[in-house]
């Protein structure tokens, strides 16, 4: 009896002792956001406009880069966010030619993270890319922007 009420007693001790698993939906969504506001400040200053809705496409394909199941901001450096399905995407490119569609890609681990923002618009036509890399600083205890990459036609393959 008494063995069976220090293991009553322990138990929960042990289990504040363990990690939890890293990427949580937390911090999904923290570094997903940290990117898209970073890709909106740097689109914004080179187009030298700014969006008012970007429609990011909600891809589940069982792939690695598909997009994560986090629930974004609505607004986001005073854009509005919205996820659809690709086939969404497709529709409303048909609807009005000039909404900004992007197909983000990420991958995230503990020390670096990595993301592809590939933006169609005109009617589903492939505009430009941005590639945005982070790294974990241990010191800040955030990702940090490392390199911001733009690529736009002639598109190099």
């Amino acid at each position: 009896m008494r063995r069976f009420f220090l293991l009553l007693v322990l138990l929960p001790f042990f289990s504040f002792g363990q990690t939890t698993q890293f990427p949580s939906n937390k911090d999904l969504t923290k570094i997903y956001t940290q990117a898209i506001a970073d890709f909106i400040k740097s689109a914004n200053t080179k187009n030298k406009s700014r969006f008012d809705t970007l429609f990011f496409g909600d891809r589940k394909n069982g792939q690695p880069d598909d997009f994560p199941a986090i629930k974004l901001p609505s607004t986001i450096e005073q854009t509005q966010i919205r996820l659809i399905t690709p086939e969404e995407g497709a529709k409303k490119q048909k609807e009005i030619k000039s909404r900004i569609y992007i197909n983000l890609m990420g991958w995230v681990n503990t020390s670096s993270a990595e993301f592809i923002f590939v933006v169609f618009s005109n009617g589903f036509a492939h505009q430009y890319d941005y590639h945005l890399d982070y790294n974990y600083s241990k010191k800040s205890k955030a990702f940090e922007l490392s390199k911001l990459e733009f690529k736009g036609p002639p598109f190099n393959k």
